[in-house]
């Protein structure tokens, strides 16, 4: 019995030494990062200029995957059900963490049980945007403009239950002016239809800097509760509008499998912060109007489940599907 007590401690001892070893050793590979948008998108851009700064600190590379379709859900499911082991991370906004939940019934993956939050990186006020046929230069001249329109202003969005489609339904809601959506593929479609006229406003301050400085396109408001990069851009709450849709700010994280070890994702954390230091990020960040956070993964998870537990309820309220 003694003999066979004391292999067995030798066995548990060499387990747990092997499992301490591996964790130590991560990454020992290749990191990839899924992003479920397109290639190209302010947000891909963004991730794959904080994934080369993270590279250094982490001690592996990074590889960035886009995987888009079906509203975002295709590369975030993907993610839901990938091995818990620090090598498949989500590199998303929001919208499949939080709006989802009410647009989309059934959602293939549940955001309260199938992910471990990492770090939010960066934050986004989403600005309004108008183009130069518009003569309003306020929120509040915008609306009496649109409420002037026999058949409404048209904006562009980038699909049913995206967050332009979801501010302008719930501003039309709220003021009684008829807001017509175009759906578009992203940003840089819909502003060069900004640009002709054939639609009034979108949303992406970032993709259209170069136009707001040639006076081009205007900044109309912007998400959120303060103002931040966009110092000069009223905030929609400024304007009198109060609502949990139209204050919520737009976020970037990283989020991955429920059950990875806590070792690999203080790794990614530490080499988030390093990288959201570095003057070539920060530099690149405020030029697309992106603040940088890199927060702990109990104050991502507090932040998502503020907004998990209020914004799908008020989304619910317009009654928009995205199915």
């Amino acid at each position: 019995m003694k003999r066979r007590a004391f292999f067995a401690a030798i066995a548990l001892a060499m387990a747990t030494a092997t499992g301490a070893l591996a964790q130590d050793a991560y990454p020992s590979r290749p990191v990839t990062w899924v992003v479920p948008y397109a290639a190209g998108a302010p947000a891909d851009i963004a991730f794959r200029k904080i994934a080369e700064g993270m590279t250094g600190p982490l001690g592996a590379t990074i590889v960035v995957m886009n995987r888009p379709g079906a509203a975002a859900t295709i590369g975030t499911t993907e993610v839901a059900k990938a091995k818990p082991d620090g090598y498949t991370i989500l590199a998303t906004l929001n919208d499949p963490l939080v709006s989802l939940v009410a647009l989309m019934d059934p959602l293939p993956y549940d955001p309260a049980k199938d992910f471990t939050f990492v770090t939010k990186l960066t934050q986004s006020k989403a600005a309004m945007i108008a183009g130069p046929h518009i003569k309003a230069r306020t929120l509040r001249e915008l609306i009496d403009e649109a409420k002037s329109m026999p058949q409404g202003m048209a904006y562009g969005s980038f699909g049913v239950g995206s967050f332009p489609h979801i501010i302008m339904e719930a501003l039309g809601r709220r003021t009684g002016a008829k807001f017509v959506n175009v759906n578009y593929r992203g940003s840089p479609q819909a502003i060069q239809e900004l640009l002709s006229g054939q639609i009034g406003v979108t949303f992406g301050a970032a993709a259209a800097m170069q136009y707001i400085k040639e006076g081009k396109i205007k900044l109309i408001a912007q998400l959120g509760e303060d103002r931040g990069l966009l110092s000069d851009v009223p905030t929609f709450s400024e304007s009198g509008f109060n609502d949990v849709l139209l204050t919520t700010p737009l976020w970037s994280g990283l989020v991955a499998p429920a059950g990875t070890p806590r070792a690999a994702i203080d790794k990614l954390v530490a080499a988030a912060k390093v990288s959201l230091a570095r003057k070539d990020v920060q530099d690149f960040l405020v030029a697309i109007a992106f603040e940088r956070v890199g927060n702990s993964p109990e104050e991502f998870a507090a932040q998502w489940r503020k907004e998990y537990e209020t914004v799908p309820a008020a989304i619910k309220s317009l009654g928009i599907t995205a199915n």
